[in-house]
Formats: C-alpha cells, sequence, structure tokens
C-alpha cells in the first residue's frame, strides 16, 4: 500500500476520532460505525486501558500505537499497548482469563474466541453491539466468529480479516510460459504449473528456487493450510452439528493426500515442513519459493521498506490468486482473522468499551487493515480495500469463499490434535515418518486424528 494512500487512511482515521470523542457524542450517519448508544457513559480522563496485540506486521506496537492517538487526544483515555507473541499468546489469555489479573481488552485468534470465552472469564458485549451496528455490520462468517456454540452472548468484536491465497512469483510464470490467469484454476492446473516450473525454471537470475514450499509441524496455523484442500474434495473437519470428527472421511483423505502427492512428486520443497509459516513466509521473500500459500498481511508488507525480508527480485513481482478448485468443482479457502474481547476483570468497562468501538470504525478500520496488509472486518470498508488493486480482489474474493470452524470451546484443542498428525502425515510423504507413507498410513493417522478429537468432544459433552 502506498505511503500516500495510508496518509490519507490515516488523516480518515483521525476525522472518526471527531466523532467519538469521549465516545459521548452522537452521529447522524447511520451508515459509520461510530453511531453513539442514547446514554452514552461518561469516560473518565486519565484512565489507563492495556491492549494485548500479537504479531501484527513488522512492528506491532508503534503500529497499534499510532492507531490509537487520535483516540487518546479526544477523549483523555491512555492506551499501553503491549506485545504477547503468538508462541505464548494462547497461554498468557487463558491464565489471565482464569485468575483475573489480565489487561482490559486483548487481540485474540478468531478461532480461539470460543474457548476463551467458555473460561468465564470475558464480558458478553451484547448489549454493547448496537454502538458497532451489530451483526448486520460484518458478514455472517465473521460474526459467528464472535459467538460461544450453546450459549447466548457475543463475547468478542471482530477486528480485522485475513484469508489464505496463491502467492506466485510473476517473474518466474513469465520465464515458464505460464498464463497466471489459469495457473491455479484448480488442482490440476496446480500441480501442472508446479510441474512446469520445476522442469523450466530450476533457477532465475543465477539462484536457485524451489516451485513451492508450505510449513509443516512446526507451524501453529497447519491446519489452515491443509483443510481448504479437504473442502475442496467435499470434506469438513467436524460433522453439522460439531458433534463428530469427519476429518477421517474419504473426502478429507483425498484432500490432505493431494498436498501430500506434492511432496512425493518433488514439487514441495522437503526443507519448508521443518519451518513455521513466519520462517516459508520469509524463504518466499527472500526469493528461494516459486510459489506459497499465504495470508494478505504479506502483500501489505511489499511497500514496507521495513521489511528487510524482502529481496528485490520477489518484491517487484508478486502475485495473487485464489485458491484453487478442487473435485468438488469448489475453491474454498480458510477466512480468520482476530477479534477483540473484554476482560470481566477490567476497571475500566466503559473506557475499554470506548476504545473496542473507536478500533471498530469503518475508517479505522481500513487504516489498520492497510497498515498491517489485513482486510477490514467490517463490509463496507472490506469491499473498499478489494477494490485497491487484482491482488487484494484477490483476497476479497476468496473472503467471499472462505470457511471457518465451528464455534465451540474444543476447538482449539481439536485444531492441536489435527495439526499433530497433518504434520506427522507430511513428514511420512517426505520420507521422514516413522513409516513409509501410503493410502493405508495416510488412512490410520487420520483415524488416530478422528478419536482424538471425538475424545475431546465427548469429554465436554460429559
Amino acid at each position: 500500500m502506498p505511503r500516500k494512500m495510508a496518509a490519507l487512511a490515516w488523516i480518515a482515521a483521525a476525522a472518526i476520532a471527531l466523532v467519538v470523542a469521549a465516545c459521548g457524542g452522537s452521529s447522524n450517519d447511520k451508515s459509520s460505525s461510530s453511531t453513539q448508544a442514547s446514554q452514552p457513559a461518561a469516560l473518565q480522563k486519565g484512565a489507563t486501558i492495556r491492549l494485548w496485540v500479537m504479531n501484527n506486521g513488522p512492528q506491532p506496537v508503534q503500529d497499534t500505537q499510532r492507531i490509537v492517538q487520535a483516540f487518546e487526544r479526544q477523549t483523555g483515555v491512555n492506551v499501553k499497548v503491549e506485545l504477547v507473541g503468538w508462541d505464548v499468546q494462547f497461554d498468557r489469555i487463558r491464565n489471565a482469563a482464569v485468575s483475573g489479573g489480565g489487561p482490559d481488552v486483548t487481540q485474540a485468534g478468531t478461532t480461539q474466541v470460543p474457548f476463551f470465552a467458555a473460561l468465564n472469564g470475558f464480558s458478553d458485549l451484547n448489549g454493547r453491539i448496537k454502538d458497532i451496528g451489530g451483526k448486520g455490520a460484518y458478514a455472517p462468517g465473521i460474526w459467528e466468529t464472535t459467538q460461544l456454540e450453546g450459549k447466548s452472548g457475543t463475547y468478542a468484536i471482530p477486528w480485522f480479516t485475513e484469508a489464505r491465497a496463491i502467492y506466485y512469483r510473476k517473474d518466474v510464470l513469465e520465464k515458464a510460459g505460464i498464463d497466471p490467469k489459469t495457473a491455479f484454476k484448480d488442482w490440476d492446473s496446480l500441480e501442472q504449473t508446479l510441474e512446469t516450473v520445476k522442469h523450466e525454471v530450476p533457477s532465475i537470475n543465477g539462484k536457485p528456487i524451489a516451485p513451492f514450499g508450505s510449513p509443516g509441524k512446526k507451524a501453529f496455523d497447519l491446519v489452515h493450510h491443509v483443510m481448504p484442500f479437504v473442502w475442496d474434495a467435499g470434506g469438513a473437519e467436524l460433522s453439522s452439528d460439531a458433534k463428530k470428527s469427519t476429518i477421517d472421511s474419504p473426502q478429507a483423505e483425498e484432500g490432505v493426500n493431494f498436498m501430500a502427492s506434492l511432496i512425493q512428486k518433488g514439487l514441495y520443497d522437503k526443507s519448508m515442513l521443518e519451518r513455521d509459516g513466519t520462517q516459508v513466509e520469509n524463504q518466499f521473500k527472500g526469493g528461494r519459493l516459486a510459489v506459497w500459500i499465504g495470508g494478505p498481511w504479506v502483500l501489505g508488507s511489499v511497500a514496507r521498506k521495513d521489511d528487510t525480508t524482502w529481496v528485490p527480485a520477489a518484491r517487484n513481482n508478486v502475485g495473487v490468486a485464489p485458491m484453487p478448485a478442487g473435485p468438488s468443482g469448489k475453491g474454498f479457502t480458510f477466512v480468520g482473522g482476530s477479534n477483540l474481547m473484554m476482560f470481566k476483570n477490567t476497571k475500566h468497562p466503559n473506557e475499554a468499551w470506548a476504545l473496542m468501538k473507536y478500533l471498530s470504525g469503518d475508517a479505522v478500520q481500513k487504516e489498520y487493515a492497510n497498515l498491517m496488509g489485513m482486510f477490514p472486518a467490517r463490509l463496507a470498508p472490506q469491499k473498499q480495500v478489494g477494490q485497491t488493486d487484482p491482488d487484494h480482489e484477490a483476497f476479497y474474493s476468496a473472503i467471499q469463499q472462505g470457511r471457518t470452524y465451528a464455534p465451540i470451546p474444543q476447538w482449539a484443542q481439536i485444531e492441536n490434535a489435527y495439526k499433530n498428525r497433518l504434520g506427522a502425515i507430511l513428514d511420512s510423504a517426505a520420507g521422514e515418518g516413522k513409516a513409509p507413507y501410503s493410502a493405508r498410513s495416510l488412512e490410520a493417522q487420520l483415524k488416530v486424528a478422528a478419536k482424538e478429537a471425538d475424545a475431546l468432544l465427548a469429554q465436554n459433552a460429559g
């Protein structure tokens, strides 16, 4: 995103802040997320709200502080932004919810919200959501991430959205004679593209380049990389009532096998399996991968000079395409992102909500999303960002076809069980597993994953 556009968005964010001054005014623009409650509570000037954020971009704390400066000026409420890394945030947030010793507001991954909500350490925001336009201001799938199945209430507010898409090197495809418009249309074209790159462009600019790479067992988000292929094949992670695992279905096997087959055919760099998602991302930025599956934050980092992991050849040749369609004829991707949750133990609930409301404003969400390389969670600014250029349009299309997981408290544990088994399957396909890869070993691993998931589901039911 060019700096000029970011600056314009920052001005827009400041304008929104004027409307939310002290969160005590009112707005006549009913389409804006700044619409106020009829009787807003007075805010305590000088109060300090602690906000936990994760690694959102190269400078997560500084970027967030920049975003909230207008809020601080207009309300007199201070915001202390604290970084909690993705590698430790699950335990930190869980422990804070149980002990009551957490901050006022925290970022949480969309798939984590149900687990955290079930701990009873977070506020039900149902009585406040009309201030931000309610669920009608968001896509149904995104709003669903604020809920806890089987319990009424709204336990989070969508902050920003991301989806997974295909990243590719334009110069590599051009050298291989591949049309990017059809290169990733479906599974067959994806595989053929990787085959062609392997044979026609083993190196570029004198440096070796692998056709494809994706993380393995060390990636906390491994399931997000594999599950789209399961969905493409007509499979699912759980039954429609979320009471039984279906990860061992024939359709799920077909989806997982497609990804494993890329390894066996030499199209998938096996060394990537020993890296986490960020490390594989940096391999693409460093010019060592031609194709990779990633989120919109990578696209957002292209114009950031403070992201020094890019080499010029990769930075100047980034292309994005939606995920390919599978045997079902449909192409799915994982849609996630992050939400904001308010701890019950906060001593400043009105000030905490004022901050959450401010961060939910259309202009503020757009500016922050541009800065982070994410997409706004709200419908209106989400569409605006999607119209920026063809690459952002590809991500916007992906979001519209995206899927997420059932909002059940056990999902985080189930996802971890799936991650371990999927990591073992990919290792086996690379010749690193305890047993040679085969249809039988794949079936056995997925049956173990399903058994582990069913045990977690039954445990909660009991």
